[in-house]
């Protein structure tokens, strides 16, 4: 209702002028008033005249006003049924008009308007947290603290959280890293395989390129991971 009762203010100003538009909604409420009030008027002179000029009871007065209330409601419900569909199709005929009077350009730049919004939109999916538990298994107990060995195993994860930040290049140097290195355990037949659920595990998109060569780490890398060597 809402958007339909804009798109008739719209069209009144593309007629009128921005003025009209403006001062359409209380001529409306202005109008619909005083024909309210001249209706009622016209029901009290009717009654009036049938009840103290021509001298009829008040019953038959009464009903006398309410067969030409029934009357009249007949005659107006398909007159402002028709006055409705008439306006509807002025609406959408002026607008057509206006819209193929419209400039290539500025039609242009209504359609980038009305895209902006969506991009505005789009977020980029937060990364979940590592999991710890799937990646725990491949670590040998030493590396994690038993036998009086220093637990490297929070170093790793701290360290893994920053380089997943990175590219996906990095994230496949690391699992190089961990893939050679003597603290693993567990290791997959592959190193294909290994980054499959390495990356799923830092949850990061896994790369098209999973040959172990492409994944040589830098200085950066093993300064890092400097606790896999």
């Amino acid at each position: 209702m809402k958007v339909a009762e804009n798109k008739c203010l719209r069209t009144m100003g593309r007629i009128f002028g921005p003025a009209v538009e403006k001062a359409m909604p209380v001529m409306l409420k202005v109008a619909l008033g005083c024909v309210g009030v001249l209706f009622v008027a016209a029901l009290v002179l009717m009654y009036s005249d049938k009840r103290y000029v021509e001298g009829w009871t008040h019953s038959e007065s009464m009903g006398f006003m309410l067969m030409k209330l029934v009357t009249f409601m007949l005659y107006l419900i398909p007159i402002g049924l028709g006055c409705v569909i008439l306006w509807w199709l002025l609406i959408v005929v002026i607008n057509w008009h206006f819209e193929r009077r419209k400039p290539q350009g500025e039609l242009e730049r209504d359609n980038i308007q009305v895209a902006l919004p969506s991009k505005e939109l789009k977020v980029s999916k937060p990364l979940a947290p590592i999991d710890e538990e799937k990646l725990n298994p491949y670590f040998k107990a030493s590396f994690k603290g038993m036998g009086q060995n220093i637990n490297h195993f929070p170093d790793l994860i701290r360290e893994l959280e920053h380089i997943r930040k990175g590219s996906a290049t990095d994230v496949g140097r690391a699992a190089y890293m961990i893939y050679n290195s003597s603290h693993m355990t567990k290791k997959p037949q592959t190193f294909a395989r290994w980054m499959r659920v390495f990356f799923e595990i830092l949850d990061v998109p896994v790369p098209k390129d999973t040959s172990q060569n492409k994944y040589e780490p830098t200085k950066e890398i093993k300064d890092r991971l400097y606790f896999l060597q």
